[in-house]
């Protein structure tokens, strides 16, 4: 298995993977590709909500291709919790796990190709199959090491340590993503990340 990168950003590849071929790879490489819970493949528009504010979550989703962006309300502006790059697995878990109204939105931050498992299929699926509760087990392990990194990266690292971060695990991030999203994302005001940024280019 390899390592969760930085906060919230899973293992990422240069081309596209459905959920079948992502298990094959980074759950059991002995998976015979026989999905034990259906899905169904979707392509969605850049700006699309996909869960919202105070909606009741009853999917998972693996995102293929594209970014998808994870906010949280705020009394000044919304605050940036996550974003998702192709390949890895999304939902609003508190909601789904609990059966409660969402307290986060999920959207398309570009076009985004998607599989999305209805999370009673997989419940169904824990009952009888192994693979499914590998994954299932696997997948809770990476977002709970993820949740747990951010907030020691928040608590011991300053804002340059945090960016340096970033950009050495997923460099990409600075190409896809506008420098004040990423601010939003890192906790860091614009200006600052600005002046951080330019310390980074040679």
């Amino acid at each position: 298995m390899k390592s969760p990168i930085f906060h919230i950003l899973t293992v990422t590849y240069n081309y596209e993977m459905t959920v079948a071929e992502y298990i094959k790879k980074e759950i059991d490489s002995d998976f015979n590709g026989q999905l034990p819970f259906s899905t169904h493949k979707t392509s969605i528009k850049k700006g699309t909500i996909i869960t919202d504010f105070g909606q009741t979550e009853r999917n998972v989703y693996f995102l293929m291709k594209g970014i998808v962006l994870v906010e949280i309300e705020s009394k000044r502006e919304n605050r940036i919790l996550d974003f998702f790059f192709g390949n890895s697995f999304f939902a609003s878990y508190s909601s789904l796990l609990l059966n409660k109204p969402s307290d986060v939105r999920i959207s398309t931050f570009e076009n985004c190709i998607l599989e999305i498992i209805e999370y009673n299929d997989l419940k169904e699926a824990y009952k009888n199959s192994l693979i499914a509760n590998k994954l299932g087990r696997m997948e809770t392990e990476k977002l709970y090491a993820r949740k747990v990194k951010r907030e020691k990266d928040f608590l011991t690292k300053t804002a340059e340590e945090r960016y340096a971060s970033l950009i050495t695990t997923y460099p990409e991030i600075v190409q896809k993503i506008p420098v004040k999203d990423i601010s939003k994302y890192l906790g860091i005001q614009p200006e600052s990340l600005s002046r951080i940024r330019k310390r980074f280019i040679f």
